[in-house]
């Protein structure tokens, strides 16, 4: 599947699993007590770029409003290939919403920002790009996993919440052909368990 395809795929497929499931759609978070705190603690990264709770109208992947601190992970799998992509406002990231580019800190913490557990797999390098098609820009970021034993993945892993503690929550969703899951990661529950 070319990346456009992926992409398609994941959205059509997380709007069918939250229809079929019809849970109400979740309440934004609270603002973070102390979001300078927060910057401080991301480094260079995270500057200026305060955590914010508010609606920006745009729309990602699962079909929630650009809300700071949360976003949107969608993962599945091709034979011995797992991809993944993470949907997320710029803000996570530390980075100015305005702007289309991301830093060398951020891209140097990328690799280790989605991990799968288990299935002997080696990551491929991220895939940063940017969705300005809304009010503000959204950070977009593809992963691809090749695994020597796929049936053995057991988990998904958001590890961005310490390099990056603005993220409060992240929507998970494994879709295959024959199976589907999903559920909220967060910084004290940061794992999606496939099996």
């Amino acid at each position: 599947m070319t990346v456009p395809a992926v992409r398609l795929f994941l959205a059509v497929s997380a709007a069918s699993l939250i229809a079929a499931c019809g849970g109400p759609k979740p309440e934004p978070l609270p603002a973070p007590a102390e979001p300078a705190a927060q910057a401080a603690n991301a480094g260079d990264a995270a500057a200026e770029v305060p955590a914010e709770d508010h609606d920006h109208g745009g729309e990602h992947a699962g079909g929630e409003a650009h809300v700071h601190g949360l976003a949107d992970l969608a993962i599945t799998r091709e034979g011995n290939k797992f991809m993944g992509e993470l949907i997320s406002p710029m803000a996570n990231f530390g980075l100015p919403e305005t702007d289309a580019a991301y830093t060398d800190v951020v891209t140097a913490e990328l690799s280790g920002l989605v991990e799968v557990d288990g299935g002997d797999c080696q990551a491929g390098a991220p895939h940063p790009m940017t969705d300005d098609s809304g009010e503000h820009t959204d950070a977009v970021v593809h992963f691809v996993w090749t695994c020597a034993k796929p049936d053995e993945v057991r988990t998904v892993r958001f590890a961005g919440f310490t390099a990056f503690p603005v993220f409060e929550k992240v929507s998970a969703i494994y879709i295959t052909d024959a199976e589907q899951k999903a559920g909220d990661l967060t910084p004290s529950a940061p794992e999606l368990a496939l099996k």
